[in-house]
């Protein structure tokens, strides 16, 4: 595989917290938290805006136990994730965690700076694309997403389109300078297919950048139980994405690197992160990034289990509420010295392509 020479980001300080090889420190010195079921989210968001533009047929979300999922009528119905606005005040939270994780950064990707346009996969709330907008205001930036969830208020050379990523990409060829994605984890079914598809659409010389974790968490000092609802979490997941056809297991296969170089990438550049699933970390930055992490997760936690849990796997919702309460539990026990895997991953399209 070819492995990148070329210089870090002109913002770039050196390598993201969490990536390294070795153990992530413990704090000896933190406190457990009081642990009440009651308090499992830290309130309702309210990014519900929609663009104006789309027709009513798109906005007929799927109900799932009270919960909204997108619209059947474009593309797969199976994605897991829902578009309600718990969820969607989540995927903000999670764009500053993410943005943490990068050491404030928005990409990795040694990009030039005359940037002209650039697409973000699996746009979401569109808070990364609207970042971006702000830092390169004369880049056109192009969010696509399979649920209208974005804000109407955005930098004027922003727009979001509703959009499968998996059906063939009507965007011309060799028009983008930069295609971001980014937590699209169990979303894309054939990930060769995808980076193709991409390969066409970036210019020579454009890169893509992916930033996805693996549905696992992990412990480097044995702190994670056998029983662990941890691994209940891993393993509902995998059995999930095996019913729908999706991997969530995505670093531990090298997936993404893979299909990268099966497309036609060069420079491919490879990035491992260890996000601690709470603030048991000594680092102050790891602590941070742990603490974002784990708000992100009770902001919502029955939204990214229910679909597999009850849809996928037909089981009831009182076991799925049990589970997230000895889940919410073990994540509030810094004893347990848990972390969640990511992987970077960042190529180019060759020159002379």
């Amino acid at each position: 595989m070819a492995t990148s020479e070329n210089p870090e980001p002109a913002t770039s300080t050196g390598a993201p917290p969490g990536a390294t090889e070795g153990p992530i420190e413990a704090d000896p010195d933190q406190g457990e938290e009081e642990f009440d079921d009651a308090d499992s989210a830290l309130g309702a968001g309210d990014n519900a805006s929609s663009t104006a533009s789309l027709t009513e047929s798109i906005l007929e979300y799927r109900t799932l136990h009270g919960r909204t999922f997108h619209s059947s009528r474009l593309g797969s119905d199976n994605y897991w994730g829902p578009n309600d606005e718990r969820q969607n005040e989540a995927m903000d939270m999670n764009h500053h965690f993410m943005t943490l994780c990068l050491g404030g950064r928005l990409f990795m990707s040694p990009l030039k700076p005359d940037l002209q346009k650039v697409l973000d996969v699996g746009t979401g709330t569109g808070l990364w694309a609207i970042d971006f907008a702000d830092e390169y205001p004369n880049c056109e930036v192009i969010g696509t997403d399979l649920s209208p969830i974005q804000p109407s208020w955005c930098p004027p050379n922003v727009k979001f389109e509703i959009d499968d990523a998996q059906q063939p990409w009507t965007f011309a060829r060799n028009s983008f300078d930069f295609i971001h994605l980014r937590y699209i984890v169990g979303g894309i079914a054939d990930w060769p297919a995808f980076f193709k598809e991409a390969y066409a659409t970036l210019k020579p010389g454009g890169w893509i950048e992916s930033f996805e974790p693996e549905a696992d968490f992990r412990s480097d000092d044995g702190t994670i139980k056998p029983d662990s609802a941890l691994y209940i979490w891993r393993d509902l997941f995998s059995e999930g994405g095996k019913k729908l056809g999706v991997s969530f297991t995505l670093n531990t296969d090298n997936t993404i690197p893979k299909a990268m170089e099966e497309a036609g990438f060069v420079n491919i550049t490879v990035k491992d992160i260890k996000v601690p699933i709470s603030g048991w970390a000594a680092d102050p930055k790891l602590k941070e990034i742990g603490q974002w992490f784990q708000y992100t997760l009770e902001q919502d936690l029955e939204g990214y289990v229910m679909f597999m849990w009850t849809k996928v796997l037909n089981r009831s919702l009182e076991e799925m509420h049990v589970f997230l309460a000895a889940f919410r539990k073990e994540m509030r026990t810094k004893s347990v010295h848990a972390y969640l895997p990511q992987r970077l991953v960042y190529a180019q399209k060759p020159e002379t392509a």
